[in-house]
């Protein structure tokens, strides 16, 4: 592994040796003073790649490039295990110096680790408990995990305030809607990943929430006020600084009350990312972009081009995804783009000398870059999906569980009911075997009445002719109509029905002709098990929508 500061042989007894005591900004001098102008351009991009090894392709991707950073994608991944043995290997060719290993394990819908490591609850099921004590033990668990893996720089948490239940993108990866509830969690949650060693990146600044465009196909609009934005949507990246968080993710976003330019996203903004973020608001840490291949973006320049225009605008690492089969034809082509803007005098070796020196400190601070501070110990991979971890996920979906309403007065249900189990059908459903835990809400419910039976969408009126009772999971009804119809089908069967919200709290508002629903923030098993508890009392629901 190539590092910062070589350390000199010493003829004095290792007994004697002082330690070393230089700062993060001394060492990232050091390095920067010995490195070329490719190996500096190379320090600012974090790319995706291809695959679950190290191959001669991605060494010259890698190595070729003097990348500073890589992130991972579930086509890297088989296991917790295997991607520990590839993190490993990936250091072994960084040049010059060890790669940011960057992944976006947000818990809940947004994992890249789903087979042994332990898949948290996402952040609105940890906002509705109400313990930001949890994000942080939550936080800590999934560091140490993470760095078992070889993994050093978490892409999370999300600190959008989430105002729109129309949100196609943010939704449940939101803390929730309150703005001092989504500060005092993310704040929580970055100073547990950091204590544990690992770079924590808030995002999506300037603030994702309150959209009805997914910027990963096309470009949002916030249209609110700079007072407005002040107000709420700045607040918890305003709170992510104070709590020293490494890195802030940029958004695939317009601000026409910010950007005078028509339609120009917030990470190709100058007046946002370096007089917003920089001047205004103070930030000296690192200002990461989104991936510059979502559409967003790409519709109007390449993603290369894109590199340029927001390493101009003010941001340090430039992270390309690599998102389609034609993206991942393209990944090199952002650093010789940059190298060329550089060396044409349109990008000055000043403004690419403030962004490594960034990036060089942040690595040195968590010990990256050996001098400044010890290396975090990676945790031994028996950590991964640990009988403690896995206790601890349980536990947060359980606490999270939130009956909206039982006006209809069907909980807790008889376990000797005949219940009919019907799921909508929905693109964002997580499919995650557990070997302790149910698979499914109907499985789950089968553990209590014994006679529960599944049907399709399409069938399901006809099968309700024989159920004592449906349980209904539904995912964002309130963005679907096909899954409002479904509500209103099942409800003209005159059958009693509860309703199991397995994304946000918003489809309650929009399914007024169900009488029972209860949310529980995800699908993954451990939300299966808290609703399934929660619907036959063997819990008692004491969570609110955050």
């Amino acid at each position: 592994m190539a590092t910062a500061v070589p350390q000199p042989q010493s003829a004095v007894p290792q007994r004697e040796q002082t330690p070393q005591t230089a700062t993060p900004a001394t060492i990232a001098q050091q390095a920067l003073a010995r490195m070329t102008l490719e190996q500096k351009v190379g320090q600012v991009f974090m790319l995706g790649f291809e695959g679950t090894t190290v191959n001669a392709s991605n060494k010259a991707l890698i190595q070729g490039l003097h990348l500073g950073g890589v992130t991972l994608f579930a086509r890297n991944i088989d296991n917790g295990p295997q991607l520990a043995r590839l993190d490993a290997e990936l250091q072994t060719i960084a040049d010059p110096l060890p790669l940011f290993i960057s992944v976006d394990q947000e818990g809940g819908l947004v994992v890249r680790v789903t087979d042994g490591a332990t898949i948290f609850p996402g952040n609105m099921a940890v906002g509705a408990t109400g313990d930001p004590t949890l994000a942080k033990k939550v936080a800590e668990a999934s560091a140490n995990e993470l760095l078992a893996m070889g993994v050093n720089m978490d892409l999370a948490p999300v600190v959008d305030v989430n105002t729109n239940p129309l949100n196609p993108v943010i939704g449940v990866r939101s803390f929730g809607s309150n703005v001092d509830l989504v500060s005092q969690f993310g704040t929580e949650t970055i100073k547990g990943v950091q204590s544990s060693g690992v770079s924590a990146v808030a995002k999506h600044f300037p603030g994702h929430g309150d959209t009805d465009v997914d910027s990963h196909r096309d470009l949002p609009v916030v249209p609110h006020p700079l007072d407005r934005l002040q107000s709420l949507e700045f607040l918890p990246f305003k709170s992510a600084m104070q709590a020293g968080v490494d890195g802030i993710m940029t958004a695939h976003l317009y601000l026409p009350a910010i950007e005078p330019q028509q339609d120009l996203p917030a990470t190709l903004s100058r007046t946002v990312l370096t007089g917003l973020l920089r001047d205004q608001l103070g930030y000296q840490g690192l200002i990461l972009t989104d991936a510059l291949d979502m559409d967003a973006i790409k519709k109007d320049r390449t993603a290369a081009e894109a590199a340029v225009q927001a390493f101009e605008a003010g941001a340090d690492m430039l992270l390309i995804a690599g998102i389609t089969a034609e993206d991942r034809l393209h990944l090199g082509d952002g650093p010789p783009a940059l190298l060329a803007a550089v060396r044409s005098g349109r990008v000055s070796q000043a403004r690419l000398d403030a962004s490594v020196s960034r990036i060089l400190e942040a690595k040195a601070k968590r010990g990256i870059l050996p001098g400044a501070v010890a290396a975090p110990t990676p945790p031994d991979v028996s950590v991964l999906n640990s009988p403690e971890h896995r206790a601890l996920a349980l536990d947060i979906a359980r606490k999270a569980v939130t009956v909206q309403r039982d006006t209809a007065g069907l909980l807790p249900i008889n376990p000797a009911y005949r219940v009919l189990v019907v799921e909508a059908d929905a693109p964002t459903r997580s499919d995650v075997d557990d070997d302790q835990l149910a698979g499914s809400l109907l499985d789950a419910v089968r553990q209590y009445a014994p006679s529960t039976f599944g049907a399709s969408p399409r069938t399901a009126p006809a099968a309700a002719q024989s159920a004592d009772l449906i349980v209904f999971g539904t995912f964002d009804l309130a963005q679907h109509p096909e899954q409002q119809a479904l509500a209103r089908s099942l409800a003209s069967t005159g059958k009693p029905i509860v309703a199991v919200g397995l994304r946000g709290p918003y489809d309650a508002a929009v399914a007024t002709e169900i009488g029972t629903f209860l949310t529980v923030y995800g699908d993954r098993p451990v939300h299966l098990q808290a609703a399934a508890d929660a619907l036959f009392g063997r819990l008692t629901a004491t969570a609110r929508a955050p």
